[in-house]
């Protein structure tokens, strides 16, 4: 039994992400409804931390007055409070976070667009406001105000001048690799030779040309935009950067398919069609898209709730990069 097949037995495993030497952490929901955080070693080991505790962040507490909401062991937690959203982080790694959230506040000043602002921070917590209405996923088919909103709003955001790093064609080629050289790994997926030729194809495709780098949030979705009937906001936006407008729309618009393969929205094409409103380049569009279904198909494929729905997905996506 693999350390994937091992989590799959698992009762109430909502996530899991592979790691290193061939093992893979998870998140748990116990008999007590509790977010707990574990790790599943290469030998089928399994490792259940105490609620709330991890030696990595140092921050982390089961006595926080606030709700557990994500616990990736060793790396990341996310605590929602009364009155903020709370990070927790490794030793060193907040600083960078909070100085990039608090540049996007200011990028976002008179945009139409919100960002959530830095509270307070140390060198392993970061805490934000917590942003009013509700996000674009939760609403579902009731969003559509609220995408409207965006698509008035996005351009005026993307073209301000930001000094961010550049997250360039080769960078998201990266990043789809090294999620498909994970999936081999722990043998995520059937017609993995499928897929890496998909894979191959895709790079070759997103390195064969570029557009202007623009301001671009790289975790584009429709659960990092809150809407509350009049003001649109964006959460985590640490992982900013300057880009090709391509990979925010693609990213978008990948999520908006998958949510109707999940059942979760009925009729997908009404905003479709809003996005296709935004500028974009259709070749380098189709580029990220790709990208963007193949890299979805390599995440969920280690989310146990997924396997309803993760075959049609990945025939969906091995098709449209058949015809392009």
């Amino acid at each position: 039994m693999t350390p994937l097949d091992t989590v799959r037995s698992l009762p109430g495993v909502r996530r899991a992400w592979p790691g290193k030497n061939h093992d893979l952490t998870f998140e748990q929901l116990d008999d007590h409804g509790r977010l707990r955080a574990g790790r599943v070693l290469a030998d089928g080991t399994i490792q259940l931390a105490n609620y709330a505790v991890d030696d990595a962040l140092p921050d982390l507490s089961p006595d926080a007055d606030a709700q557990l909401v994500v616990h990736r062991l060793g790396r990341r937690a996310v605590m929602l409070g009364a009155d903020r959203a709370s990070k927790l982080l490794r030793r060193g790694r907040a600083d960078a976070v909070a100085r990039v959230s608090q540049q996007m506040v200011d990028l976002c000043r008179g945009t139409g667009i919100t960002a959530a602002r830095v509270l307070w921070h140390s060198g392993s917590r970061v805490d934000f406001e917590l942003l009013p209405g509700r996000s674009l996923h939760d609403l579902g088919d009731e969003a559509l105000p609220g995408w409207r909103r965006f698509i008035e709003t996005w351009a005026q955001l993307t073209s301000q001048p930001a000094d961010l790093p550049l997250h360039g064609p080769a960078d998201e080629a990266r990043v789809l690799t090294q999620w498909l050289t994970w999936a081999e790994e722990h043998h995520a997926l059937p017609d993995l030779r499928v897929l890496r030729s998909a894979v191959e194809r895709t790079r070759r495709d997103l390195e064969d040309g570029s557009s202007p780098a623009v301001l671009i949030h790289r975790d584009l979705h429709d659960k990092q935009l809150m809407w509350d009937g009049e003001t649109l906001g964006l959460l985590d936006c640490d992982t900013a950067a300057r880009g090709e407008a391509a990979l925010d729309l693609a990213n978008l618009w990948a999520h908006i398919e998958l949510r109707h393969v999940q059942g979760l929205l009925a009729e997908p094409t009404r905003l479709l069609d809003l996005l296709s409103q935004l500028p974009h380049d259709p070749r380098r569009f189709s580029a990220y898209h790709r990208a963007t279904r193949l890299r979805l198909a390599f995440v969920y494929a280690f989310r146990p709730s997924a396997r309803r729905w993760l075959p049609t997905w990945v025939e969906q996506t091995l098709s449209i990069g058949a015809t392009t």
